[in-house]
C-alpha cells in the first residue's frame, strides 16, 4: 500500500517515533482514498504508525470547535456591546458632571462679584464714616 502527500499535521496524536503525525492519504491498493494518520518521516523512518482517520469523528469535533467559535464570538459580543453601553453612560454622567462642574464655576464667580460689591458698600460706608469723623473732630479742634 503506498501512501499520498501530507495533508495536515494532528500535534494531539503522535507516532511511536514521538513526532506529532500527519494525515496521509492512500494513493494505491485495497482502500485508495482512505485517509489515515502517518509518520511526517515516512518513508525515512522505522516508525510504522498507521491508523485510519475516522472522518465522522474528525467531522464531529470541527463541528464542536465550529460550535465552540460561534459560542465564543457571540460571548464577545454581548460583552462589546455591554461595554459600549457603559460607555454611553459614562460619556452621559462625564458630560452631566462637566456641566455641574461648569455651573459651580459660574456661580461661584457671582458670588464673589457680589462679595466684591459687598465689600465696596461697605468700604465706601466706611470711608464716609471716617470723612464724617474727620470733620467733626477738625471742627471740634
Amino acid at each position: 500500500m503506498s501512501q499520498g502527500s501530507t495533508n495536515s499535521r494532528n500535534s494531539e496524536v503522535k507516532g511511536s517515533c514521538g513526532r506529532a503525525v500527519v494525515v496521509r492519504i492512500v494513493k494505491n491498493g485495497a482502500n485508495p482514498g482512505t485517509k489515515f494518520y502517518g509518520c511526517p518521516m515516512w518513508p525515512n523512518t522505522s516508525c510504522k504508525m498507521f491508523v485510519p482517520v475516522d472522518d465522522k469523528k474528525v467531522v464531529d469535533e470541527l463541528q464542536m470547535k465550529l460550535f465552540e467559535s460561534y459560542t465564543t464570538i457571540g460571548e464577545l459580543e454581548m460583552i462589546q456591546k455591554f461595554n459600549e453601553d457603559r460607555i454611553k453612560d459614562l460619556e452621559k454622567k462625564n458630560m452631566d458632571l462637566l456641566q455641574k462642574v461648569q455651573t459651580l464655576k459660574t456661580e461661584l464667580w457671582e458670588q464673589k462679584l457680589e462679595a466684591m460689591r459687598a465689600n465696596q458698600k461697605h468700604l465706601s460706608i466706611a470711608v464716609f464714616v471716617a470723612l464724617i469723623l474727620v470733620v467733626v473732630f477738625y471742627n471740634v479742634n
